[in-house]
């Protein structure tokens, strides 16, 4: 089975330019602050896998983890974010569904993660479907990669 030219294009190792949510209100950063590393990864066998980190994470305050506090956790888990399963495109709808077998966060795996997507040039923007969040505004979150190889 041959991939079609979408397929082919999405195939490699992207880096995170830029993270953002759009609202009614404005523009906001997002997920992780204003400064975030991130690498996404897509397979011609149809294998993804995502991270992303905010850039000003503050170290542990001892090389043991066993000796770092609870509120350093919550922090640490709240500045990075991972998963990983398997992917399908579908040109038509402009979306990429993530079938998430792996993650950081719990509930995620089994669960699917809707992106529509955007190639330009060396550049994929993945982007959610509307969401709501707690303040009752709706927001979509853009990620923009560029490729790395």
């Amino acid at each position: 089975m041959t991939q079609s030219s979408v397929a082919a294009r999405f195939v490699g190792t992207w880096q995170l330019l830029e993270s953002y949510s759009e609202r009614a209100s404005g523009r906001a950063p997002f997920p992780l602050g204003t400064k975030v590393l991130g690498r996404i990864n897509y397979d011609a066998a149809g294998n993804m896998a995502a991270q992303l980190m905010g850039n000003d994470r503050q170290p542990f305050s001892s090389r043991d983890p066993r000796e770092v506090s609870d509120r350093e956790y919550r922090e640490a888990f709240q500045t990075y974010t991972a998963y990983f399963g398997t992917y399908e495109i579908n040109e038509a709808e402009g979306s990429v569904v993530h079938h998430v077998l792996g993650a950081t966060v719990p509930n995620w795996p089994g669960n699917d993660q809707l992106r529509f997507f955007e190639l330009k040039d060396d550049l994929l923007i993945l982007r959610t479907p509307p969401m709501r969040g707690n303040d009752g505004e709706k927001s979509v979150h853009t990620l923009v990669w560029q490729k790395v190889i």
